[in-house]
């Protein structure tokens, strides 16, 4: 039987994870290179997005350029 935990790893047990640290390679990522990504991400984002104008955008009604189609079911 599957035992599930309640805890969320964190991006260090995630980046220790062998199979991680295999697709990683595979995609030419490193740790480092997560590392830094989430640190711009955190420097970047806003301190309060609900007050954002633009926390929202990416939430459109109508998220389908012209002349696409939306196919997914």
């Amino acid at each position: 039987m599957m035992s599930y935990v309640d805890q969320e790893l964190t991006v260090e047990d995630m980046l220790a994870d062998p199979i991680v640290q295999t697709l990683m390679r595979y995609d030419g990522v490193s740790a480092s290179d997560v590392r830094h990504t989430i640190e711009q991400v955190n420097q970047n984002r806003p301190e309060n997005p609900v007050e954002d104008a633009h926390a929202d955008a990416w939430a459109t009604t109508n998220p389908v350029k012209p002349g696409l189609h939306n196919t997914a079911a």
